[in-house]
C-alpha cells in the first residue's frame, strides 16, 4: 500500500554505489515512462542531482533517463511506488536528513510552451544504517 505523501515513509536506504528512495505518482493517473522527464534530487541542501542522473524502477525495470525517454511498453502507474537510485559512492551517513524532489512529467493535452509539470515534495526520511 503506498502512502499519501509523494515521498513514501518506507524504502529509504544506502544501496551499493548510492542511495534508494520510492515516490508515489504525483498526477491523478499514471503515465508512460517515455513522458517522464526526471526527477530532481536535494538532499539536506548539501547535495543536488539533476533531473537525468537517477535511475527509475518501475514494473521492475531499473532504467535511465534516457531509456526511459524511448520506451514503448514502460508505464508508470498510479497505484506504483517508482524506486529511484541516485549514484553517490558510499550512500548517505545514516541520521534525519531531508530529502526534496522535483518530479517532471510531460502532460500530452497541456501545450509544448508549459511543459513540462513539476510536481515538488520534501519530506525529513531517516537512514538507520
Amino acid at each position: 500500500m503506498l502512502d499519501r505523501d509523494i515521498i513514501q515513509s518506507r524504502g529509504f536506504r544506502n544501496v551499493p554505489g548510492g542511495f534508494q528512495f520510492r515516490l508515489r505518482m504525483p498526477n491523478y493517473r499514471g503515465v508512460p515512462g517515455s513522458l517522464i522527464e526526471g526527477v530532481e534530487v536535494s538532499v539536506d541542501d548539501e547535495l543536488h542531482f539533476d533531473r537525468d542522473a537517477p535511475r527509475w524502477t518501475l514494473q521492475g525495470r531499473e532504467l535511465t533517463l534516457a531509456e526511459l525517454s524511448v520506451s514503448t511498453d514502460v508505464r508508470w502507474q498510479l497505484d506504483e511506488a517508482a524506486i529511484i537510485t541516485v549514484a553517490h559512492p558510499g550512500g548517505l551517513r545514516p541520521g534525519v536528513h531531508l530529502l526534496r524532489v522535483g518530479i517532471a512529467l510531460q502532460a500530452p493535452y497541456i501545450p509544448a510552451e508549459f511543459q513540462p509539470s513539476i510536481f515538488p515534495a520534501e519530506r525529513k526520511v531517516t537512514l538507520l544504517s
